[in-house]
């Protein structure tokens, strides 16, 4: 029995998030069916992160175990041929027996991309928030830097989060303006609550139209009053980046493709 670590990249538009559900279109339902369809066998997957309806991933780490003699590189080439184009496999791994895609997991980066400008460029429409009016980017990073550290993130996260503690160290929350019509928050953090980047990435908007003013983030984390706190952001704009292991944790005893890593971003996919 070995333990297989894949790299699994989606554009979320077309699935109802990660989770299997009877009846929909599911990342985790269409890549077991794959599996399935390869091997022959049934496996559980575990996914490093579950991802909601609309969400992307351009790195998620999804571990299995399998009794197989099937080589890396038929969970690549030969699974991505039963996989459509909204969903591929980047690279696969044979790790140690204790890697667990979920909880191996010491850190998750995400990033929310917001589109400005009058028109909805289509070309963003399945990757970015639009919002037509400019946005003040020093505003934005002063808040973004009053929202790093461990803090209560009750004014942060779903209604429907059943996390029992909403403290979390937000490690790092950069605001990065890659071209004129483009914003992007990048997050880092070892867990996030259930809505918490979209929540993050709705009340830095709010503050880069000038409706709060950046230290209105203080009075938030202060109450943990969800109901004062920014608007939810869609769930289209959000990408899951990447996912960081305990060193060697995930060093792998058999890999392809054989060198470089899947998520490196010269490769464009991290």
């Amino acid at each position: 029995m070995k333990t297989f670590k894949l790299l699994v990249q989606y554009d979320g538009t077309g699935f109802h998030g990660w989770q299997w559900q009877d009846g929909v279109r599911t990342v985790q339902g269409v890549l077991a069916e794959g599996l399935r369809r390869l091997s022959g066998q049934t496996v559980t997957l575990h996914a490093s992160s579950r991802t909601d309806a609309g969400v992307h991933a351009e790195a998620l780490p999804v571990s299995f175990r399998m009794d197989t003699d099937l080589p890396p590189r038929a969970f690549v080439l030969g699974l991505n041929h039963f996989l459509p184009p909204d969903l591929q496999v980047l690279e696969c791994r044979v790790v140690r027996e204790e890697f667990h895609a979920r909880f191996s997991a010491r850190g998750k980066t995400y990033r929310y991309r917001v589109q400005t400008g009058p028109a909805a460029l289509p070309l963003w429409r399945h990757q970015a928030w639009h919002v037509p009016l400019p946005l003040d980017g020093p505003a934005m990073r002063e808040a973004a830097g009053l929202l790093v550290g461990v803090h209560d993130f009750s004014a942060f996260r779903s209604a429907h989060c059943d996390a029992k503690s909403p403290v979390r160290d937000l490690r790092r929350l950069e605001v990065l303006h890659p071209d004129p019509r483009l914003w992007c928050f990048e997050a880092e953090a070892g867990g996030f609550l259930r809505n918490m980047v979209r929540v993050l990435a709705g009340t830095l908007v709010e503050v880069g139209l000038g409706r709060h003013p950046p230290e209105w983030v203080e009075g938030l984390l202060r109450d943990g009053d969800r109901t004062r706190g920014g608007i939810t952001a869609p769930a289209h704009g959000l990408t899951l980046i990447r996912v960081a292991y305990p060193p060697g944790l995930d060093d792998p005893l058999e890999q392809w493709p054989p060198t470089g890593d899947a998520s490196d971003p010269a490769l464009g996919v991290g």
